[in-house]
């Protein structure tokens, strides 16, 4: 079964990758780097998608492990900060507003702080909003894998967030 990679599509999936790009790696300019690294070999590999998950959630595997790659190749987590992790509850409110950047600027820097599986997963299942399937195929894991990184991954990052 080929992938159906239309123009609307790639348009459709750009902003997706990028989103989720810029989140793992917290460097713009590395997110859109593995964002058409990743569009270009799932248009390359479109034979090898068989319809067993969704495009979005067999493109969403493709980055996971060109992220994870990464992280090996760099042996560190990337650090920097993005923008809209987390939105503010109302743009009128200023000290609400100011209030959700502080905190969403320690979910950042704890985000940063977990290991490159945790972190994926947390993205992927918490943020992303996969389905748990989903994030299994994404990141070719088990179910019960699954459940002991994003445990491990949740319980690292409420440490992470109550220590500031």
């Amino acid at each position: 079964m080929a992938a159906p990679f239309s123009d609307t599509t790639v348009r459709a999936l750009e902003p997706v990758l990028y989103r989720y790009a810029l989140r793992a790696t917290r460097d713009s300019e590395l997110a859109r780097d593995l964002t058409q690294e990743t569009l270009t070999d799932a248009i390359s590999n479109a034979s090898q998608f068989s319809g067993r998950s969704t495009l979005r959630t067999w493109v969403l595997g493709i980055m996971s492990h060109k992220v994870l790659d990464t992280f090996r190749k760099r042996e560190v987590l990337l650090d920097g900060a993005d923008e809209g992790l987390l939105e503010t509850a109302s743009p009128h409110d200023v000290e609400r507003a100011a209030m959700a950047r502080q905190e969403l600027g320690r979910v950042e820097a704890a985000l940063s702080q977990l290991p490159g599986r945790e972190r994926l997963a947390v993205l992927l299942t918490d943020v992303e909003g996969l389905a748990r399937e989903e994030v299994c195929h994404a990141l070719n894991l088990t179910a019960t894998h699954l459940r002991v990184v994003l445990h491990r991954g949740r319980n690292r990052l409420r440490r992470l967030c109550e220590r500031d």
